[in-house]
């Protein structure tokens, strides 16, 4: 630490997790409010966190921590879509406000790009990494032009979309859809289909979707939070549905609304080429509101879509707005 500097960056420690979760909420609690319980999940028992990887900066006298920064490297295959060893990802980084504008977010972006660099990662993407937190760059506040002016390209936008669906009612169109298909159900998967969904998954969406379901299932995802498209009993399509019991808190369902009504989410979703351009996609996203409802949802969320007119036709609308972020790092060649 030089004299000019009045903090200090280290690595991560357990004992920092309340002031970390403590710091993150007082500088994006207002729309990203953090809960220990997902920044364990997302961080602390994610395979692909590296505790090399994460550091705080503390303030020198009373040494509170002031910010935090998380770099990731794909540490086991996502799949088809293996490591990618040609990127790494800042997950997070944050700054409490009362310590912004003071180089401290520039020392742990350093810190993240020095950690990709040392792996060998050429690319990093802001966000988007396994076990995200945010798919780019949260579109309001200063943390865009912060990247921008560290080098950064900021292209291509991404939503998270909502809607009430107490009053939500079946479109005719749908409907329409629905029938002219008698062959299909589109229903909660069922105790025994596990297999066939992630067969299905390796088919269609063999990279981090199945990787990802793979994952959720084992750690104790009930199947039926999947809505399925079946058909002579093998699956064509799903849905990953989230609510307040699941066991895993899905992106969808990450930050809570500042309301008292209880929400729920959707995503990933996807079908069999074969039944694409059908209506079959919004019949998919159709039963899995209708569902949620009959659970007692009252609010749904879909999480990182660019489909904003797809899933409009539903009313859905945007809540949340970011941006993709990648710059290239010069690695040297071993």
């Amino acid at each position: 630490m030089s004299a000019g500097e009045r903090f200090e960056v280290i690595p991560y420690r357990a004992e920092a997790l309340p002031q970390v979760i403590a710091v993150w909420n007082a500088a994006l609690g207002e729309s990203f409010r953090l809960r220990e319980a997902l920044f364990v999940q997302n961080t602390l028992r994610d395979p692909h966190f590296d505790p090399a990887g994460c550091w705080v900066a503390r303030a020198p006298v009373e040494g509170a921590v002031i910010g935090v920064g998380l770099a990731k490297v794909a540490r086991e295959p996502l799949g088809a879509d293996g490591l990618l060893p040609d990127r790494g990802w800042v997950s997070a980084l944050v700054v409490h406000p009362a310590w912004q504008r003071r180089r401290i977010g520039r020392r742990l972006l350093a810190a993240a790009e020095s950690y990709l660099a040392a792996h060998g990662r050429r690319r990093v993407l802001l966000g988007s990494d396994p076990g995200h937190f945010f798919p780019g760059v949260p579109g309001t506040g200063p943390a865009l032009a912060f990247f921008a002016g560290a080098g950064y390209r900021l292209e291509g936008d991404a939503y998270d979309l909502h809607r009430r669906i107490g009053e939500y009612t079946t479109p005719l169109a749908v409907a329409a859809a629905v029938a002219a298909h008698p062959q299909l159900e589109i229903r909660p998967l069922r105790a025994g289909e596990e297999s066939r969904l992630l067969a299905f998954l390796g088919d269609a969406f063999p990279g981090r979707w199945r990787y990802t379901m793979d994952r959720a299932l084992t750690a104790g995802m009930p199947i039926r939070d999947v809505m399925g498209v079946v058909r002579a009993g093998a699956v064509s399509g799903f849905a990953q549905l989230f609510h307040p019991a699941s066991r895993w808190i899905g992106p969808s369902i990450a930050w809570p609304l500042d309301r008292a009504a209880r929400a729920g989410g959707l995503g990933p979703m996807g079908l069999a080429p074969a039944l694409r351009g059908r209506g079959l996609g919004l019949a998919l996203v159709d039963r899995a509101i209708l569902h949620l409802r009959a659970l007692g949802i009252e609010e749904m969320i879909i999480d990182w879509t660019g489909l904003t007119e797809f899933y409009g036709r539903l009313g859905f609308v945007p809540l949340r707005h970011y941006r993709h972020g990648e710059k290239t790092l010069q690695v040297e060649e071993a």
